[in-house]
């Protein structure tokens, strides 16, 4: 039983060293500078997030594999990190803002972002992006398990640039 304690503590540790390096790493991919037209009607301009860490989650309401993942960025979000809603591919009657609400979330709301999911070659819900404090994408997913484990070191690696 110590063995296999042993082991996953160094596989995890393993996983969070290589996420660090990632974080660091200059080769990785910069987002383009961006401009988000949030549920409340302000801008969010991605050059403005430069020097802090954040996550971009491309969702929309109809979508069920989105909202399976969102308690996890739910909880990544209240760990320290900002995360932002980006809704996408939505019925003309959609209210994202609304959605992420009733269910519980505190997240922002960026909308009909369509436009923008198409310049980052995004294409399908979910797809979360984790972008570090010098702008780079450390890492880009597709997942809607909220027990991934990606989700978590990634988030830790980003939480690690707000408290260095």
């Amino acid at each position: 039983m110590r063995k296999l304690i042993t082991a996953i503590t160094l596989i995890l540790l393993s996983f969070i060293s290589s996420a660090q390096q990632l974080a660091d790493d200059d080769s990785l991919p910069l987002l383009p500078a961006i401009t988000l037209n949030m549920a409340d009607g302000s801008t969010v301009q991605t050059h403005d997030l430069l020097g802090q860490p954040y996550v971009l989650h491309f969702w929309a309401t109809w979508c069920p594999y989105c909202k399976k993942l969102q308690p996890a960025l739910e909880k990544i979000k209240h760990k320290g990190l900002k995360v932002i809603a980006v809704s996408f591919k939505e019925d003309d009657d959609a209210s994202p803002a609304i959605a992420i609400i009733d269910r519980g979330y505190t997240f922002k709301t960026a909308i009909k972002a369509d436009a923008i999911a198409k310049q980052l070659g995004i294409r399908g819900t979910p797809t979360t992006l984790f972008i570090n404090k010098a702008g780079r994408v450390i890492y880009l997913t597709n997942t809607s398990n909220p027990e991934d484990e990606n989700l978590h070191v990634y988030a830790r690696t980003l939480l690690h640039e707000v408290n260095n």
